[in-house]
């Protein structure tokens, strides 16, 4: 559920973005900015509907009435087209998440010159997880690579937390995944690991358990794609990868 708007905000500055003239949202930004007691920025754009402005502050997403009298909380959608316009909002704060994200801290499955790639927040201590690393090679096979990024869902300085940081900083990550994922035990080892940097991340696109793929496009599947279905999928939309 998201925070309320007054906690929201409270988070910190954003970025201004207007698609339109500031003075077009002139109200929405005064009353958005009493609601903290100061100076505040966020993105405000317009809609598919009349007299309704879409807001991201961080990486929420809701709307309010463009004469900033009515704040809109929840699922807003498109009867017509089916259009979740909440997910769509969201959908463009994980792809700015995606366009910002070092992969260099990544650790990659799949062919040297995929059709498609995929960013898949993993926990080695998780059964869909195992299952889903599992499925690698059809998903190398399909032309997919997997990208993974560590979300310890036990939280940070948890056992599995401990463990996701071994895998990192290992000498060869990509064999130690492959252990952790069979359920095996790794030598600790520490380092300076981007395990934490990843679970914030995480949540900030809305990760809540494991494993999670998210496209390039900033869609979000919770659990296991097949292969298949997930090759048809990136085609139709051309989500090309992280």
């Amino acid at each position: 559920m998201m925070k309320p708007v007054h906690l929201l905000l409270a988070l910190g500055a954003m970025l201004i973005s207007h698609s339109a003239l500031a003075d077009d949202f002139q109200r929405v930004q005064e009353r958005l900015a009493t609601l903290v007691g100061g100076d505040v920025e966020v993105s405000v754009a317009s809609t598919r509907i009349d007299g309704i402005v879409q807001v991201t502050a961080g990486t929420e997403v809701f709307f309010m009435t463009d004469d900033g009298q009515y704040f809109i909380q929840g699922r807003l959608v498109d009867l017509n087209t089916q259009d979740d316009l909440t997910e769509l909002g969201k959908q463009g704060v994980r792809r700015q998440l995606m366009r910002d994200l070092d992969t260099s801290t990544l650790i990659t499955y799949g062919p040297t010159d995929p059709d498609h790639e995929v960013l898949v927040f993993t926990d080695t201590d998780c059964g869909y997880c195992r299952r889903l690393h599992g499925m690698i090679d059809e998903y190398i096979d399909a032309g997919i690579a997997v990208r993974y990024a560590a979300f310890p869902r036990a939280g940070i300085g948890s056992s599995t937390y401990d463990d996701l940081v071994s895998v990192w900083c290992a000498a060869d990550v990509n064999a130690a995944m492959d252990q952790a994922q069979l359920g095996r035990s790794l030598p600790a080892q520490d380092c300076d690991s981007p395990v934490e940097r990843h679970f914030e991340l995480g949540r900030m696109m809305g990760v809540n358990g494991t494993p999670y793929i998210i496209t390039a496009n900033g869609e979000m599947f919770g659990g296991i794609v097949a292969a298949e279905d997930l090759r048809r999928h990136l085609d139709e939309t051309g989500a090309d990868g992280p």
